[in-house]
Order: structure tokens, then C-alpha cells, then sequence
């Protein structure tokens, strides 16, 4: 069997490897425009029963990659959850989901010790422990482009389709499989109107900045300032370390509708507005670096997999910037409709099917996968 993967990223690295063990010849072609330079988050601390489970099956699945790639892809981290009180009924259910998850949670009164302070007497911090990883994407990449029997394509792919089968074009030449899967991100919708047909898919432009200021103490999520802070989790947080220092990667989650390549740069505003948050969660920060890329999404703001067009071209797609935390479930999955034909049961909540054959050209994309008081 000959499967070909169009996209070297998160979704697309894990999905070759995952064919290679397995003993089927295929063919990856990355085009090279997007992939992750620092470590992605991998959190069980979701919002929805089925995402919790998929992210759960992603853990095994890192942990099987970290085995047979002889690397350590996750790295464990404690998180703190800053809520509003008004919020806290709710989240206490959903908390019972996260320590079936395997997390460790704890209450704690003050944040302090983990280089945060209070900006609002109504907030309540919720300590996790084994509920979140900061995942090597960049090794996972290097190592897995390396492996001898997987056929590396750099180049950029556009699928047409024929009355003899689907056929990629990719630097002049033509590639056939029995199984073509777009798992190229927010350019799978321009792959996708390319070859004709439609899914329930929207590019946007995703942004973050980083910020040096003093030690913190691992990954946040504020759903009081609405922003999130992370780690960088590179070899330069060591050396800060030693200095009491450590470098902060934060975002706020909105996004801004666009194909990629059409709106470039980071947001002006988006920085100030950041910048505000970060320096009064956190203190002293001095903004050093700032990035944008390009993720997408679908009408319910969840991941889609299934059959696109003919029987055997496949999407993984519309993460809405989770794919680290849930992508490696569904692309085993795939991988497994592929073998057997059907699909496990964890994966039918997001099969493309559900949108039928009609969903809007637009849609609201505010409510994040983490939001937790919707």
C-alpha cells in the first residue's frame, strides 16, 4: 500500500510515522511554509469529555513515539488555572474529568511562588500536576524526516482530480496513492478549492509574543485576562534559569479570518493589548520577540476528519490551534481507517459527516478549545 501525506507539520510528521511502523510505504511532502521552531503544549485540561480522551490517546501516542524514536518528546509541566469565582461551579465539574485524565489538582491561595500575582480579589487558581506537557516538536520533526524508508518530498502539493483517481502534483512531477491525506493545516483549504471541492474550513492568522521577566513557574491559562503564557521550553531557558530569568511565550487566542500569505506580520495591537496583560499578571516583562502563522478552524469550533471528494483522499484538519493536545489521536485514527476501513469510536464525534452538505462561508471563530466559562 502507498499512502501520501501532504504536510510536514504537526498532523502530517505524526500521521508518516505512524504509517512507517506499520510497514506501509509513504511518501511526505512538505512544503516547508509553517512548522514549529520551540516545544507545542499538550494539555488534558480541555473543555469537552471527547477532547479530554483524545488528548489522553495522544499522550500514548507520544509516549510510543518517544520509544521507538529513542527521544523524550514529552516534557511534564505544571500548569496554574486562573478563573473567576463566578466561574468556579462549572469548572469543578469539568475538573472531575481532568483528574480521571490522570492530572493532579490542587486549590491554592496564592500564586506568588510561581512568579504571578493577583490583579482581581475574585479569581481562584487551580494547581495541575501531570495534566500538561510542553511536546519537542522540532526533534520530533528532525528525527522522523531522517527515517530511511519514508520518501521526504520538499515542495508544495495541489491535488486534481481525474476520471482515472486522484492524482498530486508536487515540483512538476505526478504522484499517485492508494490514500491521499491533507493534513497540511490552513492550507488545507487552498488544496482543497484547488482541486474543486469544498470543506467546512476557515484559515485565520494566529499570533504570539515573547517576554523575558522573572523565573515563572510553568504554563498558564487566565481566563481572567483571557490570555495564556507558556515556557519557550528551549536549551535558553536553562541558561535564564541560573539568573532567576526565563523567556514567556503569550497569546490571547483571537484571531483574525485570512488565507495564508494574505495578511503578514503581527498585529500592532495585538501586541500593546498583550504586552498590558502580561505585565500585570506577571510583573517586570520585557518584550523581546513576537510571530504569527496561520491556523483554521471549522463551524463548531472542533477538529475534522474523514473521506473529502473520492473515497480514498482524506482531511485531519481544523484544530483551531490544539492539534498538539488531540491531533496524534485522530491521525491514529486515520490511520486506522485506512487499514480496516472504519473508524474507531473515539474519532466518529468529528468525522466531517456532521456538518452535512451545507455549513455557512463564515462563522464567529471566538470560543477557544480551552475557554472554560462560555
Amino acid at each position: 500500500m502507498n499512502v501520501i501525506v501532504i504536510g510536514g507539520g504537526v498532523i502530517g510528521t505524526v500521521l508518516t510515522h505512524l504509517f512507517s511502523v506499520r510497514g506501509i510505504n509513504v511518501t511526505l511532502i512538505n512544503s516547508g511554509l509553517q512548522r514549529p521552531r520551540f516545544p507545542l503544549i499538550h494539555s488534558k485540561l480541555l473543555r469537552f469529555p471527547e477532547d479530554i480522551t483524545l488528548a489522553r490517546i495522544s499522550e500514548d501516542v507520544y509516549n510510543g513515539l518517544s520509544r521507538e524514536l529513542g527521544v523524550n518528546v514529552l516534557r511534564p509541566m505544571r500548569s496554574i488555572t486562573i478563573i473567576p469565582e463566578t466561574c468556579y461551579s462549572d469548572v469543578s465539574r469539568i475538573m472531575g474529568m481532568w483528574r480521571d485524565s490522570g492530572a493532579e489538582l490542587h486549590v491554592v491561595d496564592d500564586i506568588g511562588e510561581y512568579g504571578l500575582r493577583r490583579v482581581s480579589d475574585q479569581e481562584i487558581y487551580i494547581l495541575s500536576i501531570n495534566g500538561d506537557n510542553l511536546v519537542n516538536y522540532p526533534l520530533l520533526i528532525n528525527k522522523i524526516h531522517k527515517i530511511n524508508d519514508i520518501n521526504y518530498v520538499r515542495g508544495t502539493a495541489t491535488v486534481k482530480l481525474s476520471s482515472d483517481g486522484v492524482k498530486v502534483l508536487v515540483n512538476g512531477e505526478e504522484l499517485r496513492g492508494d490514500y491521499i491525506i491533507l493534513a497540511a493545516g490552513a492550507w488545507n483549504s487552498i488544496v482543497i478549492k484547488g482541486a474543486g471541492l469544498r470543506a467546512p474550513l476557515l484559515p485565520y492568522k494566529c499570533q504570539a509574543a515573547a517576554f523575558m521577566a522573572r523565573k515563572a513557574g510553568g504554563i498558564v491559562y487566565d481566563y481572567v485576562l483571557n490570555i495564556y503564557m507558556r515556557p519557550l521550553g528551549s536549551i535558553i531557558d536553562n541558561a535564564l534559569s541560573g539568573l532567576g530569568l526565563s523567556i514567556i511565550v503569550g497569546g490571547d487566542g483571537n484571531s483574525k479570518i485570512t488565507e495564508p500569505g494574505k495578511d503578514a506580520g503581527v498585529d500592532r495591537e495585538f501586541l500593546n493589548e498583550l504586552k498590558g496583560k502580561v505585565r500585570a499578571r506577571v510583573g517586570k516583562a520585557l518584550l523581546i520577540g513576537s510571530g504569527f502563522g496561520y491556523c483554521e478552524v471549522t463551524p463548531d469550533m472542533r477538529p475534522v476528519i474523514g473521506t473529502i471528494g473520492p473515497s480514498n483522499l482524506l482531511l485531519i484538519g481544523g484544530f483551531n490551534g490544539y492539534g498538539a493536545e488531540v491531533g496524534p489521536a485522530l491521525a491514529l485514527a486515520v490511520v486506522n481507517y485506512v487499514l480496516s476501513g472504519s473508524w474507531p469510536d473515539y474519532a466518529r464525534p468529528y468525522l466531517i459527516d456532521r456538518f452535512g452538505s451545507n455549513w455557512p462561508n463564515t462563522w464567529d471563530v471566538s470560543v477557544e478549545a480551552h475557554e472554560l466559562c462560555v
